[in-house]
């Protein structure tokens, strides 16, 4: 995706992955989001806090400090806020300087994942957040697995363009996803919704393979599986989907894999990925098998991203881009991008 046709590069109003639960702690992490840099940690009672990220007396990063109970102490000059950000002991005076407190976001936690809202605070509505457990992830029903993050030297386009044209996987993932070999060759269907958008693919009667072997171990025949991208927000797309018995059409199951994307900057971004199923829940070879699946998988995706970033960046205007009629979803995610965009740029 080239450059967007709006001033700013991406929607603030919007609830993005700022961490994984179980890298939130009693240790102060720091992440740059949006261009933003911030600090995640979590109270004595366990609740995530996310503040900014650098003290307001000489930018340093408050990552390098400490938690002393709730309140985060800076390592230069021991500056000392406290969970809501309010700047409560400066050691080398009494008086309290005027407008140092931190920024404190709004700050939810869904499927294990903590969030971040990045826009304005009076506009943070917790139900606009992805319904994670019904997608897998929190749900006692699913088996989950969270796969390492990524940092990618690509503006965060470049990866919704990727997520929504899957006949990639029929080439820079030939070798790595069971079946991936047929995805380029199937007919595309667009479901859209006020919700998502959906551009469906579904392979009829794909012969047998040791990944489904694995999958579904007391089947022997042919499978027809979707192989889905539907984007929810430029902070969430959801790939895979159920799986059949060709024979008889019965739903074997359902694999999702959810790909959390959150802008670092401009031109890199933060790349979560979770995969769930409803089968096979009791089966860690396969947990495993999808996580080291993940660690051939991601690194593809990155490399090409990453090149074509390269090339935008030394050029000096974008090149001609051509479409072809599978990108229709992704054309029409690009028009959702700008119109949310431009919503904040020129509120009602």
């Amino acid at each position: 995706m080239h450059p967007l046709k709006t001033r700013q590069p991406y929607p603030r109003n919007q609830w993005w992955a700022a961490a994984y639960s179980s890298e939130v702690g009693r240790e102060l992490l720091g992440r740059t989001i949006l261009g933003e840099r911030i600090i995640l940690y979590r109270t004595e009672r366990g609740e995530p806090v996310i503040l900014s990220g650098l003290c307001p007396h000489r930018a340093f990063p408050l990552e390098k400090g400490c938690l002393s109970g709730d309140r985060v102490r800076c390592g230069y000059h021991g500056f000392a806020f406290s969970a809501s950000g309010t700047l409560e002991e400066v050691p080398s005076q009494t008086a309290i300087p005027a407008k140092a407190d931190l920024r404190r976001y709004p700050v939810a936690e869904r499927g294990g994942v903590v969030w971040i809202w990045t826009g304005s605070e009076a506009l943070a509505d917790e139900t606009l957040l992805p319904d994670m457990a019904a997608l897998g992830p929190g749900s006692p029903a699913w088996a989950t697995e969270q796969h390492r993050l990524a940092t990618i030297a690509a503006r965060y386009t470049l990866l919704i363009d990727n997520l929504l044209d899957l006949s990639h996987a029929s080439f820079i993932h030939a070798d790595t996803i069971p079946g991936g070999n047929f995805v380029a060759g199937l007919p595309v269907d667009l479901v859209e919704t006020p919700e998502s958008l959906n551009v469906r693919r579904k392979g009829n009667g794909l012969p047998p393979n040791p990944f489904f072997k694995l999958m579904f171990p007391d089947h022997a025949g042919p499978l027809d599986q979707s192989f889905d991208a539907e984007y929810f927000g430029p902070h969430l797309i959801r790939t895979g989907g159920a799986l059949y018995d060709s024979a008889n059409g019965a739903l074997l199951g359902t694999q999702n894999y959810l790909h959390l994307i959150t802008p670092e900057t401009p031109s890199s971004l933060h790349y979560f990925v979770i995969t769930s199923r409803d089968f096979a829940t009791g089966n860690p070879a396969l947990g495993q098998t999808h996580m080291d699946m993940g660690l051939r998988i991601q690194p593809q995706d990155k490399a090409a991203i990453e090149a074509i970033e390269l090339v935008l960046q030394g050029l000096d205007s974008p090149p001609r881009e051509v479409s072809a009629r599978c990108d229709t979803g992704a054309l029409k995610v690009r028009h959702r991008l700008e119109t949310q965009i431009r919503a904040e740029e020129c509120p009602a």
